[in-house]
């Protein structure tokens, strides 16, 4: 085999490894933020309820302005698009407490909160990734990517 070929690989392979070791090293330091199930705030509220304070609200789209999400402290959420009238649904959310037991099985996003939105149509699971006053991440656990969210209201 060719002297190069070799280094070639050598390099190649080097370089996976490198990668797959930063992608898991940082997968924690991403969603180190979320609150996790078993965590208080401030010692004020149960988790769940003060993430659900925290999550509600009017979240608009990073990516395309005239979409938005609204999440109510009672459970309900409703997505909307400016200018049509016919793209807004609402349905309901909910944390899933134990992500192990729902059907379909959901990949594991560690230390993350995960929420289920419902709609006629169709089921979403979405593992909140940042979770501030003013930001929103969530990554679709069944799609492509992450939505960013700027609250509104």
């Amino acid at each position: 085999m060719n002297k190069n070929v070799a280094i070639g690989i050598a390099v190649v392979v080097a370089l996976a490894v490198v990668g797959w070791w930063y992608w898991a090293m940082m997968m924690p330091q991403e969603t180190k933020d979320v609150l996790s199930p078993s965590e208080s705030v401030n010692g004020v509220a149960a988790p769940n309820e003060q993430a659900a304070f925290e999550l509600s609200g009017t979240w608009q789209s990073k990516d395309d302005a005239r979409f938005v999400r609204a999440f109510s402290a009672d459970g309900t959420v409703v997505d909307s698009y400016e200018g049509d009238d016919t793209a807004t649904i609402r349905g309901s959310w909910n944390f899933v407490e134990n992500p192990a037991e729902e059907q379909p099985t959901l990949p594991v996003v560690k230390d993350a909160r995960v929420i289920k939105i419902q709609f006629a149509e169709e089921v979403m699971y979405f593992a909140i990734t940042e979770l501030s006053e003013n930001d929103l991440s969530m990554i679709y656990l069944f799609g492509n990517g992450s939505l960013e969210f700027t609250r509104v209201n």
